[in-house]
């Protein structure tokens, strides 16, 4: 045979084999099919979800008779904690109210223990409330805590927004306008570890931080109004330093000697200023100069007041006290001092004897860990591993220890603001001196000038008289006096690193004071 013609027969043979086997291959492939040559159909079967998410929370106009909108709820979650935020009008009845809500496909769920049908089960929401989704693989499931308040959903949905954001566990606001009390609110929790969770509510204390700082001004003008100094008087200069004549300072004794070059000039009204001198920086800079309150340098850490204000008496001042603004906490801390020299007590007492004259009478100093903290105060929660105890309370006392509540901070300033219903601990001309702008000419004049204790004006917001922020770990704060007779403040429990966020709390606080200018 030719060596084709075998090639040709063999690769033949090949194919035949092949096409039977791949008859048989196909005939079998039903897998136990009984050899019919039957293929079963495939699986089909969906799989089970695990999915358990609540989309949506509301309480419909349609299913709570008497309910005159259809009030939706924040969902979000706040330091690991998921919370369904939501207002309803003064007049609604809490005790049954039927909520319409979404969840995950075929997840159920349970409020309050009991299995729950969206816009048909009636709920008792007047405390803290469990709402369970469990999914269709009923291995899963998520619980969230309803929190329904009665208010203003206008202005509650300003502040909701700051907590989800920002993950801020606890916010109070309060609002006058003329004079009275407008509208007042606690909103998430004061304490998210006892058990059950404390909720807010606007009669609470909260760390002030450099909100403290209008309250020290208020001492030393009461101190002024009774003739004990005068924005003038030098603080630490010995008798003579600055002309003959001239009066010793009234922390001489305290820091005796020699001081480092302009030292002597500070006067009362630079420390209320940020005039010292001194300029702001957390670390020293070439010359020495440093804020040594919070401050990142470890030089100061453990150490006193004392110790820290001796430091800054012996490094020369950056510019000729009065010549220029920067923000200084350590001349507030000094202001505290000076209350405590004249009065001979500490600055908690006299603060507590000023403010009594507006009828406030629960403000203190805080201290500085959770278990120290007053009845009725909040707890702190630090955000990007930064520690919320880690000031020392007695050093930042007069700058930013006070702690007070939203109800008093507003009735505190309509005691000040030239109205004529409530009536004002310091004489107008003392006021006028406070809320002039001493810092104008230093630009840029960006979020307005300086007065004792206030910033004058806002470039953007300008119904605002004056107003102050504050901030350290674990607080941030906002109070205004407006130009419209409404004030405002809000106060939360948290502090978000996130860039926009102090910009978004000022128009938080802006909106509720409009809305409350427009309602009230």
């Amino acid at each position: 045979m030719k060596r084709s013609e075998f090639y040709l027969k063999t690769r033949a043979l090949f194919l035949a084999v092949l096409m039977v086997s791949s008859m048989l291959v196909f005939t079998n492939c039903g897998g136990g099919s009984g050899g019919t040559g039957k293929a079963e159909p495939e699986n089909t079967t969906p799989a089970i979800s695990s999915a358990c998410n609540l989309s949506l929370f509301q309480f419909k106009a349609a299913s709570n008779p008497g309910l005159p909108t259809n009030p939706t709820a924040v969902i979000t979650t706040i330091r690991g904690f998921n919370m369904v935020l939501i207002t309803v009008p003064e007049s609604t009845d809490l005790t049954k109210l039927v909520p319409t809500f979404s969840a995950s496909n075929k997840a159920t769920v349970t409020i309050a223990g009991k299995a729950a049908v969206s816009g048909t089960t009636s709920v008792n929401f007047t405390g803290d409330v469990s709402l369970i989704v469990k999914a269709e693989d009923g291995t899963h499931s998520k619980q969230y805590t309803v929190l329904v308040r009665k208010g203003d959903a206008e202005m509650d949905a300003q502040v909701y927004s700051i907590m989800s954001k920002y993950n801020i566990p606890g916010i109070s606001v309060a609002t006058t306008k003329k004079e009275k009390l407008a509208y007042a609110a606690g909103y998430g929790y004061a304490n998210m570890e006892s058990s059950p969770k404390q909720r807010v509510t606007p009669d609470m204390l909260f760390r002030l931080a450099s909100v403290s700082k209008f309250q020290c001004a208020l001492c030393i003008m009461s101190l002024y109004e009774d003739g004990l100094l005068s924005p003038d008087d030098y603080v630490f200069a010995p008798a003579g330093a600055n002309g003959e004549g001239s009066k010793e300072g009234i922390l001489q004794s305290m820091y005796p000697g020699a001081h480092a070059a302009g030292v002597d000039q500070i006067k009362v009204r630079h420390l209320l200023t940020h005039t010292s001198g001194w300029n702001y920086s957390t670390t020293a800079n070439s010359s020495g100069t440093v804020d040594p309150i919070f401050t990142g340098d470890s030089r100061f850490y453990g150490k006193t007041l004392k110790q820290r204000v001796e430091y800054m008496v012996n490094t020369p001042t950056s510019y000729t006290p009065g010549a220029n603004y920067s923000y200084y906490n350590l001349g507030y801390c000094v202001l505290g001092q000076i209350v405590e020299k004249i009065t001979g007590g500490t600055y908690e007492a006299y603060l507590k004897e000023v403010e009594a004259k507006a009828g406030v009478t629960d403000v203190w100093i805080a201290k500085n860990s959770k278990s120290q903290r007053r009845d009725n105060e909040v707890c702190y929660y630090a955000q990007q591993s930064t520690d919320a105890y880690q000031n020392d309370m007695a050093v930042v006392a007069a700058c930013g220890a006070v702690i007070n509540s939203a109800i008093n901070l507003m009735q505190l300033v309509c005691a000040i603001d030239y109205g004529t219903v409530v009536p004002d601990i310091l004489q107008k001309e003392t006021l006028d001196m406070v809320y002039t702008d001493y810092t104008s000419a230093d630009p840029p004049k960006t979020k307005g000038g300086y007065g004792f204790g206030w910033r004058i004006g806002h470039n953007t917001l300008t119904n605002w008289a004056s107003y102050h922020g504050g901030n350290i770990n674990g607080t941030a704060t906002i109070i205004v006096r407006g130009k419209n007779g409404v004030h405002g403040v809000l106060l939360c429990n948290s502090r978000s690193y996130i860039d926009d966020f102090d910009t978004a709390l000022y128009l938080a606080l802006n909106n509720i004071m409009s809305r409350t200018n427009d309602i009230y």
